[in-house]
Formats: structure tokens, C-alpha cells, sequence
């Protein structure tokens, strides 16, 4: 019985449910966009709407164990990787019908939003780039998150992917004003992605694992950190001279003095200090949610 609730929770530790909590603040941004231009909103669609983002990154988390599992032929993973240990201790096949079973609630829930006429040409584009990228970030042969892009993909797919599907089935085409408030938000979640790469940079630059911080290498790697963040803010200020409201512009500057913290944080590591990896990763996470979460509030409340 012990055995059996342990190899229950491994299939569980596989979800990382950060993400999907993440995936629904940057879908609330799309739907809050269409609320704040005064558009109909359909709740039914928006809550079918809400699980096809949910039911993406399932669908990869399950479908990369598949391929990863130790008895796989493409599996990569070294033995003393934690994942390794984890996932030997389940069925693969297992992994496999998880991963089906989510990929098909998936199609039925987006045969439900075509009966309900709420998804048109661009919602049906957004939606096919983000399966594409989920689907090919874990399986063979391109198998993104093994190659160094699987951070990139991921970004997008959370940050303007999502966003654009929540924006779409409520309205027909999409509105500049999106990717003006998404940009800043998909830089600051890279600088988030290579801060948690960073601290297993010795484990993966010895083990072979592929990176987005191994492909730009330890010093490159923080260094785009740095300019990743001031850029994400000068875009804002940037948006703003271009027209975006300063209703919505100003609660977007409110995560500066965080992200300033964080990169104060990863230039003394450059300069030799030693990390402190809990915080600096509480402060990336910090940076990145909270302007999600302060542009989606602005968009409900204006």
C-alpha cells in the first residue's frame, strides 16, 4: 500500500502546478483585455477556454516522462538525475495514457468551443502554434527542452500563446495593445527560466543536459538575464511614448525595484559573491508575477 501511494504521487509530482497557475493569471490578461474594450463575454467559452491551456502543458509535462522514462530508447537523462529516479519508479505506458487521455480532453474541449462558434481563423492559428510547441518541445525528433529552446517555446507559449486564446474567443482579431502589455511579461519570464537554470548549471554542464543558460554558457547566460529585464521595462516605457494608456502603463513599472533586486542579486554573482539561490529564485518568480498579476488586475478593475 506505502509503495502504491509513493508511485501515485510520482505521477503527480510530474505536474508542475506553478505553471499552471501561471498559465491562467496570463489568460486572465486576454479575457481582461476584451472586459476593458467593452466586448461580450462569454463565460461558458472562457472557462472551456482556460483548460485548453491547462490541458497543454499537461500534455507535455506527461508526454516529455514518456520519453524520458529510463526504459525509453530516447531516454537522455543521466542516473544521477533526480528525474531519472523518479520517473524509474513508474509505468511508462502509464505516462503514455495520461498524456493521451489529456491530449484527447483537449480536442473534445475544442470541438465543444466549435459548436458554440467561439473559436474563428486566428484562435484556430494560436491554438495550432501552441500545440505544435508543446507537443515538439517534449517529443522525438526535435525534442525542444533537450536542445536549449524549450525555455523560448515555453515563454511563448505561457506569455503571448494563452493570452491570445483568451483574447480570441471573444473577439475576431487581435489588438496590438496584447502584445504591448505580453512582450515585457515573456522577457521577464526568460530572465525567471535562466535563474532557475542557473543554479543546476554545474549538474547539467557535466551531465550533458542541454540548457538555454548551457547553450549561451555561465557568464553569457547572466548576462542576458540583466538586459532582459532592463528591456522588458523599456518596452514599457517605450509602449507608452506609442500610445498604450498610462492607466496601464504605470502599474507596469511597480515590479521595477524587484527586478532591479534581482539583478543586483545575479551581478554579484558575477562579481563573486556566493549565490543565494532560494532568494534570488523567490525574486524572479516575484518580478515575473507580480506585473502578470498587476496587469490583469488593471484590466479587470478600469
Amino acid at each position: 500500500m506505502p509503495s502504491e501511494e509513493k508511485t501515485s504521487s510520482g505521477y503527480l509530482r510530474i505536474i508542475q502546478p506553478q505553471l499552471l497557475v501561471w498559465v491562467l493569471l496570463t489568460y486572465s490578461i486576454g479575457v481582461g483585455l476584451v472586459k476593458l474594450q467593452g466586448g461580450n463575454l462569454d463565460w461558458i467559452s472562457i472557462l472551456f477556454g482556460s483548460l485548453l491551456g491547462i490541458f497543454l502543458i499537461l500534455m507535455r509535462s506527461y508526454l516529455s516522462a514518456f520519453f524520458d522514462h529510463p526504459t525509453s530508447p530516447t531516454c537522455k537523462l543521466h542516473p544521477d538525475d533526480p528525474r531519472y529516479t523518479l520517473l524509474k519508479g513508474m509505468e511508462r505506458q502509464t505516462l503514455l495514457v495520461i498524456a493521451m487521455t489529456v491530449l484527447t480532453a483537449g480536442a473534445l474541449d475544442t470541438v465543444l468551443l466549435m459548436f458554440r462558434h467561439a473559436i474563428n481563423l486566428s484562435a484556430v492559428i494560436m491554438l495550432g502554434l501552441a500545440f505544435l510547441i508543446s507537443f515538439f518541445a517534449a517529443t522525438p525528433p526535435l525534442q525542444l527542452d533537450k536542445r536549449g529552446y524549450g525555455e523560448v517555446g515555453e515563454a511563448i507559449l505561457i506569455c503571448n500563446l494563452v493570452p491570445a486564446i483568451g483574447y480570441l474567443l471573444n473577439e475576431p482579431s487581435l489588438h496590438v495593445l496584447l502584445i504591448m502589455l505580453t512582450l515585457p511579461i515573456t522577457l521577464l519570464y526568460l530572465a525567471l527560466k535562466i535563474v532557475y537554470a542557473l543554479e543546476t548549471y554545474a549538474f547539467d554542464r557535466t551531465h550533458r543536459v542541454q540548457s538555454m543558460v548551457i547553450r549561451l554558457d555561465w557568464l553569457r547566460a547572466m548576462q542576458s538575464h540583466n538586459y532582459l529585464i532592463l528591456i522588458a521595462f523599456l518596452f514599457v516605457a517605450v509602449f507608452a511614448l506609442l500610445g498604450q494608456p498610462w492607466a496601464l502603463t504605470w502599474p507596469m513599472f511597480l515590479p521595477l525595484l524587484i527586478g532591479v533586486f534581482q539583478i543586483i542579486q545575479v551581478q554579484g554573482i558575477i562579481n563573486g559573491a556566493p549565490p543565494r539561490w532560494k532568494m534570488l529564485k523567490l525574486t524572479a518568480a516575484g518580478t515575473f508575477v507580480v506585473m502578470a498579476y498587476l496587469v490583469s488586475f488593471t484590466l479587470w478593475i478600469s
